[in-house]
């Protein structure tokens, strides 16, 4: 919540191994999110697409951008 007090947003995307922690621990995530937030704030909290191939894509990337001359 205070994190988007600051810089509000538009979503949160976790990722990484505690993705797979379980239901839970999302509902507790967003409550946690929620009742240390604003009011006006809105906190959308969402899981990595990628889970665990985002340093994957990030090395296609990078390559892409190698063989063009463009930094991604």
């Amino acid at each position: 919540g205070n994190t988007a007090n600051i810089i509000n947003p538009q979503r949160f995307v976790v990722g990484g191994g505690v993705t797979k922690a379980g239901s839970r621990w999302w509902q507790v995530l967003q409550a946690a999110a929620r009742a240390t937030a604003l009011p006006e704030i809105t906190i959308d909290i969402a899981p990595a697409q990628l889970i665990d191939d985002a340093p994957l894509w990030g090395a296609v990337a990078l390559a892409k951008a190698a063989g063009t001359g463009h930094q991604p």
